[in-house]
Formats: C-alpha cells, structure tokens, sequence
C-alpha cells in the first residue's frame, strides 16, 4: 500500500478570515483531520471530501503519553494511505509540540510537510492595535510561555526574563496572571511598566490596558485563551 502523508497545519487566530490560502487548500482536500482543543470548529466545514474528524484536543498538564497516543494514531492513518491534517491553532512551531511531532513522523518514515499559521503572539496584539516593536521604543520580542513542562522551574524562568528591555510577549497564562506579575517584579521588572491583557470574544479582540503591578488584580475567568504584552511600546497606545 501507498504511504499517505501527514500535514502540520496551522488554523491561526480567529477563524476563517485569518487562515493562509496554503492551510485552506490543504484541509480541502484532507481525508482525516485531526484537530486541536483550541481550533475554531468552524474550519471543518473546508473538510468537505474527510472521511473522519477526530477532536485530539489536550488539556493543560496532560502528560506525555496523550501526545504519543495522537503521534501514533497520525502514523497509523498515513501508513494506511491517507492524507492526514494535525490541525493545530495559531502556529504549528509556536508552543504546538509541532516539533516533537516531526520528529515522530519522520524518524517512522512519514512524509510530512509543516504549513505555517497566523501565532496568537504577533497576530492578538496586532489586531489589538499594539505593535510588539517601535523605533525608538523596543527593537526586540520575547516569547514566553506561563506554563512549562516541569511547573516548578517556571518562576525562574519568569524571573530571568524579567529584565529583558524589549516586549514581554506571554501565552498560556491566563489564569495565573498573579504569579507573572509577582515573578516578574521579583525579577526586577519595573513595577510602573504597562502591562496589556488581549483576549477573544465572539470573533472579536479585546484589550484591558493596566499597569504590571496591578496585573495580579486583574480577574480571568474565560475559557478562550489569551496573550499578555509587557513592555514601553503598551502604554504608548494605551488610549
């Protein structure tokens, strides 16, 4: 039998009208589309011709082997001649285990090929009108994220970029916006910088714009997920 082939698909941000014309025309004709917790649903529906849709979604804190189940499941389905889409949001290789996925699909001999996506990073400040960089005001970006692996190695990891001089951009954090704040001041941040909390409702951005000291005070009970932009250029656009 004729191996199939496995596409890392990035679903980007908010549906459809931020989807790459490359992602639309591989999961149009997609036979099986595995798909992520936080993909829109709403891009199944491009699946028209897929003989099955299997949510794969994980859950915070999942561990390993629920990602070697998906890795396996993912060899299986190509080694039966199948063309295979890992829907994943945002980007594939931004805080996707896209990575490690590759690697899988590879070393079990799979053709695999990765299709970029729109990452929450760059694309939720944007559409919030804060850009990550500004002459003269910041030249650089990092990319954290609020929830690691090993969770006891994340407040010095927090600590040690607390300092960065550039824009503090932080995924997966939403519901520990207390302990950001704490160990990043802790880490010697100033307290006074501005601190921009960017979240998704109904296909829309919203933006709450508060100061890193007050950051812990703010209150986050939503399901969808959201980006947190630390640095001189938030407040510059905080009106």
């Amino acid at each position: 039998m004729v191996k199939g082939k496995v596409y890392l698909v990035g679903a980007g941000v908010l549906g459809m009208d931020n989807l790459t014309l490359r992602a639309y025309k591989i999961i149009s004709e997609a036979d099986v589309i595995l798909y992520d917790r936080l993909v829109d649903e709403g891009l199944l529906n491009i699946a028209k011709n897929a003989i099955m849709k299997i949510y794969v979604g994980k859950q915070p804190r999942d561990g390993p082997e629920r990602q070697e189940d998906i890795t396996n499941l993912m060899i299986r389905l190509a080694n039966e001649g199948l063309c295979v889409v890992r829907l994943k949001s945002g980007d594939p290789f931004v805080f996707g285990r896209g990575g490690e996925e590759l690697q899988a699909l590879r070393k079990a001999g799979i053709d695999v090929e990765v299709v970029p996506g729109l990452t929450s990073a760059v694309a939720m400040p944007t559409l919030a009108e804060i850009p990550l960089t500004m002459r003269g005001v910041s030249s650089s970006i990092v990319i954290l994220s609020g929830s690691l692996a090993n969770e006891k190695d994340e407040d010095e990891y927090l600590k040690t970029h607390a300092k960065f001089p550039g824009t503090l951009v932080i995924l997966m954090t939403m519901k520990k916006l207390d302990l950001v704040a704490k160990k990043l001041i802790e880490g010697g941040a100033d307290p006074d910088n501005y601190a921009a909390i960017i979240t998704s409702r109904n296909g829309s951005v919203e933006r709450e714009i508060t100061r890193l000291r007050d950051l812990a005070e703010k209150c986050y009970n939503g399901k969808d997920p959201g980006v947190v932009v630390v640095g001189r250029v938030v407040g510059l656009f905080a009106k």
